[in-house]
């Protein structure tokens, strides 16, 4: 029963809603991958720093401790973004929208200071790392693109997990809709089969006893059923009583007819 009720739902939204539909779920997906990738950048570089003889100072501890939150971050909102898509669940991809918010601020504000200071993220890359000092003088920009990319990312994210959310509630909606007007017709053919067998068993339990436990008669029924049971054309008379067929009573009747003179 729960396939048609499936292939009516589909029908019903359209081949185009179909192909929306997984689009959305192609794009989340990429999106998904791409915010995997960067909590594994981010927990790699958490290591790194932790590694690193500079390891001990105050800067590379924060770097380390900011890195750590948005690899956990990233990482669990790509794993509630997957198991949303793939087993269409709206509450894990609600839960992956709402936590893609935070990283979009952190990443908007991340950036903003990023490229209104660009000495002072300089000098404390040099302090943190002395050795990668050109290196992040060369990329700086491009990293600061990235940090802006990530944040719109996460809003794009965001976006399409609330609005597949919506669509896999909407559909799942009707799918109960569709089960409870079933059950309710079923019931309502039930109902009516057993109405109707029941009053085919009611007549056919009054034909057999009218039939063979007819109903007792009552006195004027009785009567009736013996005046109109006896033969008009048999005289049962004593002799003096008129026949209704002749007008005479049967002992006159059968007198010579030169008697009467």
């Amino acid at each position: 029963m729960l396939k048609p009720l499936v292939a009516t739902t589909m029908a019903r939204t359209g081949c185009c809603s179909s192909c929306c539909k997984m689009l959305k779920k192609f794009s989340l997906l990429l999106i998904n991958t791409a915010d995997a990738a960067i909590g594994c950048a981010a927990l790699g570089l958490a290591v790194y720093l932790r590694s690193n003889k500079a390891g001990a100072e105050v800067a590379v501890q924060h770097a380390v401790h900011a890195s750590l939150f948005l690899a956990g971050a990233f990482l669990l909102g790509a794993a509630l973004g997957f198991g949303g898509t793939v087993f269409d669940s709206p509450c894990a991809l609600k839960l992956s929208g709402l936590l893609a918010i935070p990283l979009a601020v952190v990443g908007v504000g991340a950036g903003i200071y990023m490229a209104t200071m660009k000495d002072s993220c300089l000098d404390y890359i040099a302090k943190a790392t002395p050795d990668e000092e050109q290196i992040a003088s060369h990329y700086y920009w491009f990293v600061v693109g990235g940090v802006f990319g990530g944040a719109a990312l996460e809003v794009l994210r965001y976006s399409l997990a609330r609005n597949l959310s919506r669509t896999l509630s909407s559909e799942a909606d009707d799918l109960r809709v569709s089960l409870a007007a079933e059950e309710a017709a079923s019931n309502a053919r039930r109902e009516v089969s057993e109405a109707a067998r029941t009053g085919r068993f009611d007549q056919l339990r009054q034909y057999y006893r009218d039939k063979y436990n007819p109903p007792e008669p009552d006195e004027e029924a009785a009567s009736v059923g013996a005046a109109s049971s006896r033969n008009p054309f048999e005289d049962d008379s004593d002799g003096d009583e008129v026949n209704p067929l002749h007008g005479e009573s049967p002992a006159k009747a059968a007198q010579p007819w030169y008697a009467g003179l």
